[in-house]
């Protein structure tokens, strides 16, 4: 099956937490040069950069989810006020970790990733 590099990480781990996120999503992911990564140091750092590979008719699907993170990535950076306890909580977060009411950037359409096997 033909596959086309989607992306390119520095770490195994990153890697693998967005592989994980695409294969829970249904997509094909095949993640390349895991192997190479304790060679860091030894070999130049960029060849033991990990790799994930996908199917071209899913790379589409694939930045979408890509783009969602990152979006969710940049809600956490601010903060809201909860409106019942005034207690502030990261934006991406749906209900106030304190008193557990719904706070108002949560309002609305939500979209949901599907959980990893």
């Amino acid at each position: 099956m033909k596959r086309v590099r989607f992306s390119v990480h520095r770490t195994v781990g990153e890697a693998r937490l967005l592989a994980g996120l695409l294969a829970g999503s249904g997509l094909s992911v095949e993640v390349r040069g895991e192997a190479l990564a304790p060679l860091s140091g030894e070999i130049p750092s960029t060849e033991t950069w990990v790799e994930l590979w996908l199917p071209p008719e899913e790379v589409a699907k694939g930045k979408e989810l890509l783009a969602e993170l990152e979006e969710d990535e940049e809600k956490a950076g601010r903060t809201v006020e909860c409106p019942g306890c005034g207690e502030e909580n990261p934006g991406n977060f749906e209900l106030c970790w304190s008193c557990e009411e719904e706070l108002p950037s949560s309002r609305g359409p939500r979209r949901r990733l599907r959980a990893v096997p």
